[in-house]
């Protein structure tokens, strides 16, 4: 799809794995009991190197090489995770750690050797000593960061049920219209809101947003894209003005690398058998229009929201007959992949559109997500249904 090409190159760089992003942004604080717990499992190293040996390695080496080997797995363990890169360094650290050891080593020396029985006995008790305080470091650090677990699951239930709040299943019905949009998130909290508005005049504002990335920060602002849409349908309630509105204002409120994709409607009252639609459409795909016997493409090329500051958005206009369907569905959906890497893509939304156009909205949606059950779910996944009774 064309629209695609506009938003992959605005896209920023590929968010890092969770985990990667966990060691990054935990403050070094909160990692000192568990470095320390390394630094106790590795430094037994030395003294598994000297039973090894029945115990007859000097005190002093045995000592050093044991520190020295916790001080190293702990300089491999942050570098991994902090950035990897840093692994060359530490590479490098070892190598000349290592060779500064040896040297100070043997111009310190000669040292005097123990018994095998005393070193053994030494060795053994240092191993004892040493996994006691590893097991105890380990322990400290699962169990504050266990509580912060906690606390941070029953933050994210309480994210997810205002999520569910904001973006409930929509079922809405009148003599002449159905309206039905459901958004289903691919994480526990959710970037993509369908929010139908009725107007003072008699009108519905209908929309689909789709906020780039996922989790917490893509929900938080999602919510506030519906405030602000909410607010602006006082003033101006068309779908231009609701665009320009929102691409003025979140830039102030999102990180730099985010934005939105939107698709809105303005459905006027129905007169003369038929109905009026508005529509104005923001980075998405196209929006589909099922008519008698034939499903044609509602497209439109213009920039996402809060991105760039740009030209005027535009909007169009499409007329409803008894019996058409409109259809917009989120890049969730539609880039769905199977096994084989194959996209959903329009192409298999059509078809399922048009053999269930007279079926009930409700019905529609879950044929189409039936249809994606052979797909992985990697974004959230939304659909709005609109449809003038015959």
């Amino acid at each position: 799809m064309a629209i695609r090409s506009i938003t992959e190159f605005f896209q920023q760089k590929k968010p890092l794995p969770l985990h990667r992003t966990y060691w990054r942004g935990v403050p070094v604080r909160r990692l000192t009991s568990l470095l320390l717990a390394i630094f106790f499992l590795f430094g037994m190293v030395g003294c598994f190197v000297d039973l090894l040996d029945l115990g007859q390695k000097p005190f002093v080496p045995v000592l050093a090489w044991s520190a020295f080997s916790g001080f190293i797995a702990v300089v491999w363990i942050v570098a991994y995770f902090r950035d990897p890169r840093w692994l060359i360094g530490a590479a490098i650290l070892w190598i000349v750690g290592s060779r500064l050891i040896d040297i100070l080593l043997h111009h310190l020396g000669p040292w005097q050797h123990p018994t095998p029985e005393h070193g053994t006995r030494v060795a053994t008790i240092a191993c004892m000593v040493l996994s006691s305080l590893a097991y105890i470091c380990f322990m400290n650090f699962i169990q504050r960061e266990g509580s912060r677990a906690v606390r941070m699951q029953t933050e994210l239930a309480l994210a997810q049920g205002i999520q569910k709040t904001l973006v409930p299943a929509i079922e809405w019905r009148s003599d002449r219209l159905e309206i039905y949009g459901v958004s289903i998130p691919s994480a526990e909290v959710g970037g993509d809101l369908v929010d139908l508005v009725s107007l003072p005049d008699g009108s519905l504002f209908a929309y689909v947003a789709d906020v780039s990335g996922h989790g917490l920060p893509a929900g938080i602002l999602m919510g506030m894209i519906k405030t602000a849409v909410r607010t602006q349908l006082f003033d101006l309630p068309s779908p231009t003005a609701v665009f320009e509105r929102l691409n003025e204002v979140l830039p102030a409120v999102k990180e730099p690398h985010m934005y939105a994709t939107c698709t809105a409607l303005r459905i006027h009252p129905a007169t003369n058998g038929t109905c009026g639609v508005d529509y104005a459409i923001a980075g998405q795909p196209a929006m589909l229009h099922a008519s008698s016997g034939s499903v044609s493409h509602l497209a439109d090329q213009q920039l996402p929201l809060g991105l760039l500051a740009g030209p005027p958005y535009s909007g169009h206009s499409v007329e409803l007959h008894p019996g058409d369907v409109l259809l917009v569905a989120t890049d969730g959906i539609l880039e769905a992949a199977d096994k084989s890497g194959a996209e959903f893509g329009l192409e298999r939304l059509e078809p399922v559109l048009r053999e269930n156009r007279s079926q009930p909205l409700r019905m529609i949606a879950e044929k189409v997500h039936a249809s994606l059950a052979t797909y992985a779910q990697d974004d959230d996944q939304s659909l709005l249904l609109i449809r003038l009774s015959a």
